[in-house]
């Protein structure tokens, strides 16, 4: 029976004491900034139709993944690409009048780094968006990259192995932690250890299919994932 959206799901906390760094999705999983997502797969489907392109069916492909394999079959590539990234700033920027801290996310991030654990910030979000975030939740991080950052996005694992380079950090001794299958699917192609939150929009069972090493509720769980030897 899947659980209730608010529901906190125990987790089964693993002994790590020897974690490096932790790196974490933005979006659902340090802010709450709603993004309404159905808008911007419109608004780049409506791009895309200008462009005299037909998709067979967008549902199974990504935002982000539709401007990359449209791109190269427009006659002007560089223009394509400009109207996408200014539709998704445009909506990107709206949502940040109502974003809100994950619970504990700013103390959180604060006792990772106490506790000699290397942080990251790895995003598919617009680094004006992503800015105007921070201004107003200043998540305590060594490393960001967003998408204009990255020659490409999770799920892809350069995403996190940048990161993870400027850490100075090794895939082996990390975990990536988020609330979608792709965070999921990026760290294990990293070959990080991988954990899901819920954060009371998800259930437990949203992340079977993808098998993270484990799912907890709220970012303070992660005091039960990681030793005090890590310290």
């Amino acid at each position: 029976m899947a659980l209730a959206l608010q529901e906190r799901p125990r987790a089964t906390p693993a002994p790590w004491s020897d974690l490096e760094a932790v790196l974490f999705d933005l979006d659902g999983t340090l802010v709450h900034s709603r993004i309404d997502f159905p808008a911007m797969k419109r608004a780049i489907l409506d791009i895309v139709g200008a462009f005299g392109v037909e998709l067979g069916d967008p549902t199974r492909l990504d935002i982000l993944t539709i401007i990359t394999d449209v791109a190269p079959r427009v006659s002007d590539p560089a223009d394509f690409r400009t109207q996408c990234e200014a539709a998704l700033i445009d909506i990107e920027l709206a949502a940040c009048e109502q974003i809100e801290e994950a619970e504990a996310a700013v103390a959180t991030l604060g006792w990772l780094k106490h506790a000699g654990l290397r942080v990251g910030i790895v995003t598919r979000n617009s680094p004006q968006a992503v800015e105007r975030t921070l201004a107003q939740f200043p998540l305590p991080h060594d490393v960001l990259l967003t998408r204009a950052d990255v020659p490409r996005v999770k799920p892809d694992p350069i995403h996190l192995w940048l990161a993870l380079e400027r850490l100075g950090a090794t895939p082996a001794r990390s975990v990536m932690v988020g609330d979608h299958t792709m965070d999921i699917l990026g760290g294990q192609r990293a070959g990080m250890r991988t954990l899901g939150i819920c954060n009371g929009e998800r259930t437990v069972d949203f992340f079977a299919a993808a098998c993270p090493d484990g799912v907890i509720g709220f970012l303070p769980e992660l005091r039960q994932w990681i030793s005090p030897s890590s310290w």
